[in-house]
């Protein structure tokens, strides 16, 4: 699989762009809900979404990437695992919302801009950046393993949230709707699928860059 080359400006360019996008978002979704529907701080649970944390992630990604730009060899620590893992997750949230998610949730106004942005265009921007650029460091199978270790501890502290609330956070995760056999389908159905994707990423990454 031939590597794409685009010269280090368009891809600085192309990572401010998208991270202005996604700060914006941010700072636009607190300023919005302070404004219409309560105190500011509540807006913060938000962040017990999966898609909130992963689109916090890559955002913080390309934030480091644009300071760090004349810094290559400081760069080049928050990619090839790191950056592997995050584009994983990313995945994660774009596939699972499209499929489980987006015909239950058909929002208005701001909440319909947030939507798209941490939905669709982060996770489509960060998967481009990973295609673009993340062609140096050959990936380990290994690396699957600690990969994965967050989505687990998310699905943990999903059930825990749950149990504690009872609001699983998401309808796929409510073991008290679904029973225990729907809840272990389902939890099944997120743990292969994510074992599959990074292995899909961990695959083309080796294609890409013979050892």
């Amino acid at each position: 699989m031939k590597n794409i080359t685009i010269s280090r400006n368009n891809i600085l360019i192309y990572r401010i762009i998208f991270a202005g996008l996604s700060w914006f978002t941010f700072i636009a979704s607190v300023v919005n809900y302070g404004l219409f529907y309560g105190p500011v701080l509540e807006w913060f649970n938000s962040f017990k979404a999966f898609t909130i944390q992963t689109n916090f992630m890559v955002t913080l990604w390309f934030t480091l990437a644009i300071i760090w730009f004349k810094k290559p060899e400081t760069l080049e620590k928050i990619k090839g695992p790191i950056k592997g893992a995050f584009t994983l997750y990313i995945t994660i949230t774009f596939i699972f919302f499209a499929i489980f998610l987006s015909f239950l949730y058909q929002p208005t106004g701001f909440a319909a801009f947030s939507n798209l942005v941490f939905h669709y265009i982060m996770p489509l921007a960060f998967i481009v950046d990973w295609i673009l650029t993340e062609n140096k460091l050959r990936y380990k199978w290994r690396y699957l393993i600690y990969w994965i270790i967050y989505p687990l501890c998310y699905l943990v502290f999903a059930f825990i949230h749950g149990t504690i609330t009872g609001n699983y956070l998401y309808y796929f995760l409510d073991i008290s709707a679904l029973g225990i056999s729907g809840y272990i389908l389902y939890i099944s159905i997120l743990i292969t699928a994510g074992i599959i994707l990074g292995c899909i990423y961990i695959a083309i990454n080796r294609m890409r860059i013979k050892g």
